[in-house]
C-alpha cells in the first residue's frame, strides 16, 4: 500500500521556459513549502490523540464550518447506539451529563419509552441559561449536553480555545452560568458515576472542583470513575482522602472498561444478561 501526500504530490514545479535563476527560486520556494508541510505533519503526529489540539488545528487551517461538518459525519451519520449505550439508557439514571455531540443516547432512551428533557451548552452566553423545571422522573430524565450537540452546530465545545472559553464562563453570573442551576445543585448532593471518559478532561475536573469545593467533606456524595487506566496524577489526587472528617476519597476509581463493567451492573440491576 502506498501512502501519498496529495499536497506535496501536487506541488511539482514546471521548469519549462524558466531561466536557471527562476528555476532555483522556484525550487527554493518548493523546499520552504515542504518544510512547512513537514511541521504540520509533525504537529499532527504528536497531537493525534488530543482532540482539542487536532480540532483546533483543523479549524485554523480549514475553518470552523468544515470542522463541525467533519464531526457530524464522524459521530452520527450511519451510527446506532451501542449495546453499552442502550444498557445505560435502560437504567433509571435521573440525570445524565454527556460530552458527546451525537444524539445516540437520546435515541436509546426513546427505545425504552423515555423522553429526555434536554439542555445544551450555550457558548455565547448572551441569554439567560435555560434551567430545568420540577424534578427529573424515570421516564423523563434530565440530559445536559456539556460539550454541545449536533442539533445546534454553534454549541460545540471541541478546540483548546473552546475549553478556555468554557473555563472563563464558569465565572459568569448565576443567570448566565454555563451549567444549569439545578444540575449544579444535584451534582453537589447526588452520587455520580463517570462513564466513558477520563478525569484528565480538565473542564470536567473544573466542574467537579467548583461545585464541591465548599461541601462538608463528611457530606460529600459518593463519586465513582470508571477508568481502566486512570492517570497516575489524577489517581493520586482524586483518589486520596477528601479531607479531615471525610467518609472516603474524592473519587473512587473502578479500574475496568465499560464493556466489562456495564454488563456486570446490568446483570445486578435486571437479573438478566445485558443484550448485545
Amino acid at each position: 500500500m502506498a501512502a501519498v501526500d496529495e499536497e506535496t504530490n501536487s506541488d511539482v514545479p514546471d521548469f519549462t521556459g524558466l531561466t536557471e535563476e527562476e528555476k532555483a527560486r522556484s525550487q527554493l520556494e518548493r523546499t520552504i513549502r515542504e518544510e512547512q508541510r513537514e511541521k504540520k505533519r509533525s504537529f499532527l503526529h504528536l497531537n493525534r490523540d488530543i482532540l482539542q489540539r487536532t480540532s483546533w488545528y483543523y479549524e485554523v487551517h480549514r475553518g470552523r464550518d468544515k470542522l463541525v461538518n467533519k464531526v457530524i459525519a464522524a459521530v452520527e451519520t450511519g451510527k446506532e447506539p451501542s449495546p453499552v449505550v442502550r444498557a445505560l439508557a435502560e437504567m433509571d439514571f435521573a440525570i445524565i451529563i454527556t460530552t458527546n455531540y451525537d444524539r445516540l443516547f437520546e435515541k436509546a432512551l426513546r427505545k425504552f419509552g423515555k423522553e429526555p428533557v434536554t439542555r445544551i451548552y450555550d457558548p455565547k452566553g448572551q441569554q439567560s441559561t435555560r434551567d430545568f423545571t420540577g424534578m427529573p422522573k424515570p421516564k423523563e430524565p434530565w440530559l445536559f449536553k456539556m460539550h454541545g450537540c449536533i442539533s445546534d452546530p454553534t454549541s460545540f465545545l471541541i478546540t483548546d480555545e473552546d475549553y478556555i472559553h468554557f473555563v472563563m464562563r464558569m465565572g459568569d453570573s448565576e443567570d448566565f452560568h454555563p451549567v444549569p442551576l439545578k444540575i449544579r445543585v444535584q451534582f453537589k448532593e447526588w452520587p455520580t458515576l463517570f462513564v466513558g471518559y477520563s478525569l484528565l478532561d480538565y473542564n470536567l475536573r473544573l466542574l467537579f472542583r467548583t461545585l464541591r469545593r465548599r461541601a462538608d467533606p463528611a457530606e460529600r456524595p459518593a463519586t465513582f470513575s470508571l477508568d481502566p487506566f486512570p492517570d497516575l496524577l489524577v489517581l493520586a489526587t482524586y483518589g486520596a482522602s477528601a479531607g479531615e472528617g471525610a467518609a472516603g476519597p474524592l473519587v473512587s476509581f473502578i479500574e475496568k472498561d465499560s464493556w466489562r463493567f456495564v454488563p456486570e451492573l446490568y446483570q445486578r440491576l435486571f437479573r438478566r444478561p445485558m443484550p448485545l
